[in-house]
């Protein structure tokens, strides 16, 4: 909790210095071109302390304070010049003047309640009320600077948003950026890379011709390609000496928050994660593979940390059986493990649920437990398979359920404040578990596992409509005993033995309710495919690959630097157009906690990221802040631009409605983004 508050805090403060150094950009401006600045704020609303040379810090403003002294001494000299009792109200200039005579400063530095966004006042410059009059003989004043000189002042926040990013990238590059490598860990069954070639252990160097430096870039890159085309992706294979081009066409779908997406995640090491990298996840695994302990050999062969890919391709070629890996812990001891593969999700690109084996679907095995959930609490522990689930206060059972219905039945249950009955099994007798499902998830309310699927039962938990083994009559319940009239023990065999028969019809005993039952399963082209995409995985607590990019060298420092600045605000504007295209749906913009929650996770991750987290938002601000809506610094512009062309400033009837209208917009798109970050936290 303390880490977690201590990085919102940070990304705070963060947030705050890029509102700061962007307001400093115009202070300076209006300082340069002799326009009177009234206010520097950071934040908005009323203030919470402030200072003026002459004054001091106050708690509020200093305003008052100012108004009464200058007052004071105005009507103090207009009685000694007339001998009047009642001396005229001073105009501004008269004001300021009086308060330079008294070493008082004409600028009040302030820190507002409300720390989002920030402001400077100059004299006679009022976003919201651009007819406001100032006095024609006010040299000082913003009106009376010439079109080009309020073009800087209007202007010079974002250049130094844009000046602030190039520096936090330099200071990124010589402290040393720990970010992953654009190496390939993992290629979703059936996705766009999987049909396009690409492997677990690519590298990809550039996309439609762009240089892919780290992986941050790779998900946006990818997202920001057109889903009708294909894309041009040149990729370093191990083992391959010149590079291999592949054309990919990205894909829309539930699994890519319907984003153009490719279907992949970034490289593991083959090293213990550490405790960040757990999280609050208790596996089996987690004595196998403690934190920084490294695999040395995998059945037989040695391999370095980033050989990822050799314990990926040891699993695909298993055919089931364990893998041999040697591991070498932080003490110098070398210990010998063997680890049984898991099935892998092979829909999980379009979103599903649910592994599909020519239609048969594996019983819910429990992989990970997070602590003080209320799986944990109510004794759910890694490794229990899902015999049945009952709701308690309906009645209904279903058993076994797939993972789908299980997943279906624990939110509905979790959201009605229903508790559910769960059969368990682990190795030995069955026992029951009863619990409200009330952890947040993505998908509503859980209890707090990660899933697998069972391997070693040949229980079918569900059939698939349509598919193969739907056609031949299986049912839900059923152990599989053989196939092709030979005998099967785990799901592993079930799959070894249907990739075998390709195609055409073989035989399958069943054994269940109905008693043993010999059916006939037709496999085409269509089901081959589907089994071909099955792949298998492993539970192992992997830390993520990294390659920190570090240099001192002047010119590769100023280089990477202006292209990750580059890229920043060229994002922005590539996103915008998505948006406006409709290939980026606009429920996935963040608001102010959407920032935070990326901010916190970012700086949950070291230094180097908050540095980056920064820089990216810096970028963004430069762009969003010139983009041409009334009310902030792009569509002040065009009124300046229309002023230059016209040889006159719009009315200042259209100027007002232009900024209403404005204001409105952004109330609005602050509104909506507000809601969704919510729904993304609390919903």
């Amino acid at each position: 909790m303390f880490e977690s508050t201590l990085n919102i805090l940070l990304v705070a403060l963060a947030f705050g210095f890029v509102i700061f150094w962007h307001e400093l950009g115009h202070f300076l401006a209006a300082r340069w071109a002799g326009v009177r600045v009234e206010q520097f704020a950071v934040g908005m609303g009323h203030a919470l302390f402030s200072y003026r040379r002459g004054i001091g810090f106050r708690f509020g403003n200093t305003r008052e304070e100012f108004e009464k002294r200058t007052a004071a001494e105005f009507a103090k000299r207009q009685g000694e010049l007339t001998g009047r009792d009642q001396p005229r109200e001073a105009t501004l200039r008269e004001q300021y003047d009086i308060a330079r005579d008294l070493g008082i400063g004409e600028t009040e530095y302030r820190l507002s309640w409300i720390p989002l966004g920030g402001y400077v006042k100059p004299t006679g410059q009022d976003d919201l009320r651009p007819a406001k009059e100032v006095a024609a003989d006010d040299p000082h004043a913003f009106g009376a600077k010439s079109v080009g000189k309020r073009m800087v002042i209007i202007s010079a926040g974002v250049v130094m948003n844009v000046i602030l990013a190039f520096a936090l990238y330099v200071l990124l590059f010589v402290y040393g950026f720990n970010s992953s490598p654009t190496v390939i860990g993992l290629v979703q069954s059936g996705s766009p890379a999987q049909l396009g070639g690409l492997r677990v252990g690519d590298r990809i160097e550039s996309i439609n011709g762009e240089p892919q430096e780290d992986y941050t870039k790779i998900t946006m890159n990818v997202a920001l390609l057109r889903d009708d085309e294909p894309a041009r992706f040149v990729v370093k294979r191990p083992g391959v000496e010149q590079p291999v081009t592949l054309m990919i066409k990205p894909v829309k779908s539930a699994g890519t928050a319907n984003m153009p997406g490719i279907g992949v995640m970034g490289a593991f090491s083959l090293t213990g994660a550490d405790k960040r990298g757990r999280g609050e996840l208790i596996t089996a695994h987690d004595a196998l593979l403690p934190i920084d302990a490294v695999i040395t050999t995998i059945n037989g062969m040695a391999v370095k940390a980033d050989d990822y890919h050799v314990l990926d391709q040891a699993l695909q070629t298993s055919a089931g059986q364990p893998v041999e890996l040697v591991i070498r812990k932080t003490d110098g001891s070398v210990t010998t493990h063997s680890i049984m593969p898991t099935l892998f999700l092979g829909g999980a690109f379009s979103g599903e649920t649910d592994l599909s084996i020519a239609g048969l679907r594996p019983r819910v095995q429990i992989n990970g437990i997070k602590k003080d959930s209320v799986a944990q609490k109510n004794g759910v522990r890694p490794g229990d398979v899902i015999q049945e689930i009952g709701i308690v206060e309906t009645g209904e059972v279903l058993a076994p359920p797939s993972t789908a219905k299980f997943l279906e039945w624990v939110n509905s249950s979790g959201k009605a404040d229903r508790a559910v009955r769960l059969v368990l099994t682990n190795g030995g007798a069955a026992r029951e578990v009863t619990l409200k499902p009330t952890d947040k998830t993505e998908r509503g309310r859980g209890m707090g596992v990660t899933r697998d699927y069972e391997t070693a039962a040949t229980i079918v938990a569900d059939v698939a409509p349509d598919s193969p083994a739907a056609k031949a009559g299986v049912r839900p319940g059923e152990r599989i005993v053989s196939i092709g009239g030979e005998n099967v023990a785990t799901w592993f065999d079930i799959v070894q033995k249907l990739r075998a028969s390709k195609s055409g019809d073989i035989k399958i005993v069943t054994d269940g309710v109905a008693g043993t039952r010999e059916l006939t399963m037709s496999i085409d082209a269509a089901s081959a495919k589907m089994l071909a995409d099955v792949h298998y995985s492993h539970s192992l607590p992997l830390a993520p690959l990294i390659e920190p990019r570090k240099t001192r060298d002047p010119l590769t420092l100023v280089e990477w630097s202006i292209n990750e600045t580059k890229y920043s605000i060229f994002q922005v504007y590539a996103t915008l157009q998505r948006l406006f295209q409709g290939s980026v749906p606009v429920s996935n913009l963040s608001g102010p906690l959407g920032i935070l929650s990326a901010g916190s996770s970012a700086a949950d991750r070291g230094l180097d990221w908050l540095i980056w987290f920064t820089a990216l938002i810096s970028a963004n601000l430069a762009v969003v802040n010139f983009l041409p809506i009334p009310i902030v610094d792009g569509g002040l512009f065009i009124f300046l631009l229309a002023e230059k062309l016209t040889g006159r400033p719009p009315s200042p009837r259209v100027q007002a409605v232009a900024q209403i209208v404005g204001l409105v917009l952004l109330g609005s798109l602050f509104l909506f983004v507000t809601y969704h970050d919510v729904l993304r936290q609390w919903g």
